[in-house]
């Protein structure tokens, strides 16, 4: 059985700043990891880049709560779960596969950290992609395909599906990644496109992944743009980040 430590359980990564325009982490214990300085982070980790994020992170494990900005970093999922070194699965919450081979293939992007993780990590079991788009599908590259369970946006309810995950969250514990562009425009506007979910669908979703597995950990990025015509989208973000941790830490009392 992995042994979890919830010390410190929060951890905030600030790429943009954005995380200065908000209050839902006040008067929590955390981890403040300012990467604002870091160049070659947006969208792509160059490789310099990379070795400060690590270096930034060196003593934190995967356990407890991130938040990590916005969309354009979700590749720093990719670095959290290499910290695991017992067999687990992945759930992704996520619009997109994460799964597209980038321009370069020695290089860390948004848009492949799922397909990195799949090939280079060798405790990663298996990768349940929750709420992406069907056209997303078909740029997921044939090798990978049985390596993951997807639900697309009109699919959340695949019992079939569900039976295969049921299996495996009891044979592994889980880390869980949640783009918040997988949520509905009705509930949050992030800088990428969005997929249905309802904010109510995600807590039921959770809910239910801690009732059947054990969690090492949790990240959470989809942060909106951190400019002056957003203050009410940064304001909706604080509110549902709020939403989200009070969910998060009452679950992992259990």
């Amino acid at each position: 059985m992995l042994k979890i430590d919830y010390q410190k359980k929060l951890t905030i990564m600030d790429f943009t700043g954005i995380y200065e325009n908000e209050n839902f982490y006040k008067h929590d214990d955390l981890n403040w990891v300012d990467c604002r300085n870091i160049e070659g982070v947006y969208g792509y980790c160059s490789q310099e880049a990379k070795r400060k994020i690590k270096e930034c992170i060196r003593d934190y494990g995967p356990f407890g709560i991130h938040f990590i900005d916005s969309g354009n970093f979700h590749y720093i999922s990719e670095l959290w779960i290499n910290k695991i070194k017992q067999d687990f699965v992945l759930v992704v919450f996520d619009h997109h596969s994460d799964m597209v081979k980038p321009l370069f293939s020695d290089i860390l992007s948004c848009g492949s950290w799922i397909m990195d993780s799949l090939k280079y990590r060798q405790h990663l079991k298996k990768v349940i992609l929750i709420g992406i788009d069907p056209s997303q599908v078909k740029l997921i590259d044939r090798e990978y395909l049985d390596k993951i369970y997807y639900l697309v946006d009109d699919d959340l309810e695949n019992r079939d599906v569900w039976n295969d995950i049921d299996r495996l969250l009891r044979k592994y514990p889980t880390y869980v990644s949640i783009d918040k562009d997988v949520l509905s425009k009705q509930v949050i506007h992030t800088d990428w496109d969005q997929g249905k979910m309802r904010g109510i669908e995600l807590k039921m979703i959770l809910y239910y992944l801690f009732v059947n597995s054990q969690i090492i950990g949790i990240d959470i990025c989809g942060e909106c743009a951190n400019e002056i015509n957003h203050l009410k989208e940064i304001k909706t973000d604080d509110h549902l980040n709020q939403s989200i941790l009070s969910f998060l830490k009452k679950e992992m009392k259990r």
